[in-house]
């Protein structure tokens, strides 16, 4: 939900603060996406915590949409790095990706663990 929760307030403050020149301003489009993915993970995360029998695999889904779509865009300048964004900025977006990769890869353990799954079926779980 923090993640969700810190896109949103990022995308805010690039479309609202005088600090960011208009030309860094997400145009119309990129900002409804950048806005959508991040408020997709955020109220399907509130959803899955109420426990609602779906919201694991709406939570799932909105977590392969999210850092899916981080990683590609990292993929993607990975490629371009050197030369578009320079020689020092190639290690920063690796580890971005990496660093999507497992968080993607912690929501992929979390939302489908036997405990998980009891949680979702009604069992009471032992902390």
């Amino acid at each position: 939900m923090l993640v969700g929760v810190l896109a949103i307030g990022l995308v805010v403050f690039l479309l609202a603060s005088a600090r960011v020149p208009v030309a860094l301003r997400p145009s119309g489009v990129a900002a409804v996406s950048a806005l959508g993915a991040p408020s997709f993970l955020l109220v399907a995360s509130v959803i899955a915590l109420l426990g609602k029998p779906y919201g694991r695999y709406l939570m799932l889904l909105a977590a392969l949409v999210f850092f899916g779509t981080l990683i590609i865009q990292n993929v993607q300048l990975i490629g371009s790095a050197n030369s578009a964004l320079g020689q020092g900025i190639a290690p920063k977006v690796v580890a971005n990706a990496v660093r999507a990769s497992f968080e993607l890869t912690i929501n992929l353990w979390a939302l489908l663990s036997s405990k998980t799954r009891q949680y979702f079926g009604g069992a009471a779980v032992a902390p």
